[in-house]
């Protein structure tokens, strides 16, 4: 039985670097109700499919907390494709009920899409927050909140 379970973790850890090999990775990892988690890459599938590049859309994660590594992957860098999957994902992970980030946090590039996950109450709520414990703002700067 450990020799199945370390098999198939190593299955699910090889995922991201084969990924890597086959182009430009477009990551997203969001949590949403666990009916409608496959839903969301069938329909950013659907969503890129007249893009110029070939597009791969394919997600895994975590079951038991409803996270979903969303993985986009095209032959190289496109803005044509960005612009069709962002903040179209984001708009779709707000329709379904769920959070733009999961385990892996807003980081630098998810701060300004904080709004589609929580309301301006509650992005206040933690700009308050954030400066009770961090009045000096030295704790990963600009990564967890949007600019006002």
């Amino acid at each position: 039985k450990q020799w199945y379970q370390r098999r198939v973790r190593a299955l699910r850890e090889n995922i991201a670097p084969a990924l890597k090999q086959l182009g430009y990775n477009y990551k997203y990892d969001v949590s949403l109700p666990l009916g409608q988690m496959y839903s969301l890459v069938e329909k950013v599938a659907t969503r890129v499919r007249g893009s110029e590049d070939e597009c791969l859309s394919l997600g895994y994660g975590h079951l038991g907390d409803n996270n979903l590594h969303l993985n986009l992957v095209t032959p190289h860098y496109s803005t044509e494709v960005l612009g069709m999957i962002e903040p179209f994902i984001y708009e779709e992970v707000a329709k379904l009920r769920g959070s733009i980030s999961a385990e892996h946090g807003l980081g630098l590039k998810k701060a300004n899409y904080l709004k589609y996950s929580k309301d301006s109450e509650v992005i206040e709520m933690m700009r308050t927050l954030k400066e009770v414990f961090d009045p000096n703002h030295i704790m990963n700067p600009y990564k967890l909140l949007p600019w006002k």
